[in-house]
């Protein structure tokens, strides 16, 4: 690329537009310079400083006002709502001038961090859905300040913008590592949860089923339940498996109202209980940090619901050789009852030996008995870890309810 016309070109143009470039009345014409800024142009080093950049394309008179433009956008009246700024993304479109606002923002933020707080909230809200609508691969540093310093300022906008992202049919929401990335942020979780499920229509089984096992630990429970009632009742857009989490959530919170509609759902057809027992481990394996407490009596009606389709089996073989993994997770919930304080825990477990569907569980619920009477009569008794339970089981034969498949007989 030839700078030096380059420069000459712009010059010719822009001189006569000084005035209105520096104070961004011009929005349009500062663009192309703030994705130079922001190093989106390949045949600018993007190593090179920000400012130099800019004295790249233009002489020194016209590089000043470009950079006055950028810093006097961020008192722009006339900027897309955040909102709109969201469903653009979703029709994937943009609206360029948000570069202008990115690269201003910047300026101030390396100037001095605390000088961001300075801005209109109008400014930073718009900024943040601009953040994550334009994308240029530059590092926002006033971004990560904010998330930092003033989540005040900035869990609001995020949840807006996904809520309007959502309300436009998105599948796919820019930014969402803060609530589903492997180190995510807690106050944006328990603040953005329940808008999230409220409006994800078309979401994946596989990325609601993480959201659900948020909720349960960071919303207030009866908000909730609230969200469930509601997307229950206007289920049309629910296929087969995310349906079954949101009834299988609705009965962990409100059981005794619902365990009939998850039960005569789930029936029992193995490709529905399947995941509900998956569903079901994955939140029971939080039991201390959820906002729900899970009773003797949700155990026992899950196991009696599940429990029957898999009947317990141990791999025998090779690298097979360990407990079938669905067997594994409901000798989980059979664990959990060892671990209760119910006192009731006993005789809900006699209860259940007696249903002629749990037959094939008579020998773990057997074991279970024991170690519960031993639990409440020996003094110095210590149960076993759960790694310990199973090879108990498995040493007792108590495991043989079926042969596996890949087991060579």
């Amino acid at each position: 690329m030839d700078f030096e016309l380059t420069r000459s070109e712009n010059d010719e143009a822009l001189l006569s537009q000084i005035d209105s470039i520096k104070t961004a009345e011009n929005i349009q014409v500062l663009i192309p310079f703030a994705k130079a800024y922001l190093g989106m142009f390949y045949v600018i080093d993007k190593e090179f400083p920000e400012k130099e950049k800019i004295n790249l394309l233009a002489n020194d008179a016209l590089a000043d006002a470009i950079i006055g433009g950028f810093l006097s956008s961020l008192n722009c009246k006339k900027l897309p709502s955040i909102e709109k700024i969201a469903h653009a993304k979703v029709e994937q479109k943009e609206y360029a001038e948000g570069y202008v606002i990115l690269a201003g923002l910047d300026l101030v933020a390396k100037k001095s961090l605390a000088d961001i707080n300075e801005l209109s909230f109008d400014i930073v809200e718009k900024a943040i859905g601009f953040h994550f609508s334009n994308k240029s691969g530059y590092h926002d540093i006033w971004f990560d300040y904010l998330l930092a310093e003033h989540k005040d300022k900035i869990i609001p906008a995020i949840s807006r913008y996904w809520v309007a992202m959502l309300k436009n049919n998105a599948t796919y929401l820019p930014g969402r590592n803060l609530v589903l990335g492997e180190q995510p942020d807690i106050e944006i979780i328990q603040h953005c949860i329940l808008p999230l499920l409220d409006n994800w229509i078309h979401c994946k089984a596989k990325i609601l089923a993480q959201l659900l096992h948020l909720a349960f630990k960071y919303s207030n429970v009866d908000e909730f339940l609230t969200v469930c009632e509601r997307v229950l009742e206007d289920d049309e857009s629910l296929n087969e498996r995310t349906r079954l989490y949101w009834l299988a959530t609705a009965y962990l919170i409100a059981p005794d109202k619902y365990f009939s509609h998850l039960s005569a759902y789930a029936g029992r057809v193995k490709l529905k209980i399947m995941p509900l027992l998956d569903f079901v481990v994955l939140i029971l394996n939080d039991a201390n940090q959820i906002n729900i407490k899970f009773s003797t009596k949700i155990i026992i009606q899950l196991l009696r619901m599940i429990a029957p389709v898999f009947p317990p089996q141990h791999h025998i073989y090779g690298a097979l050789g360990a407990l079938d993994i669905n067997s594994k997770n409901i000798m989980l919930m059979f664990y959990y009852l060892l671990c209760s304080n119910d006192n009731n825990v006993a005789a809900e477990l006699k209860l259940l030996r007696k249903a002629r569907v749990m037959k094939i569980y008579s020998a773990v619920i057997d074991n279970l008995l024991e170690l519960i009477m031993r639990k409440n009569n020996e003094e110095n008794f210590s149960p076993p870890d759960f790694e310990r339970y199973i090879r108990t089981l498995v040493k007792n034969n108590c495991l043989q309810g079926r042969s596996n498949k890949f087991d060579l007989r």
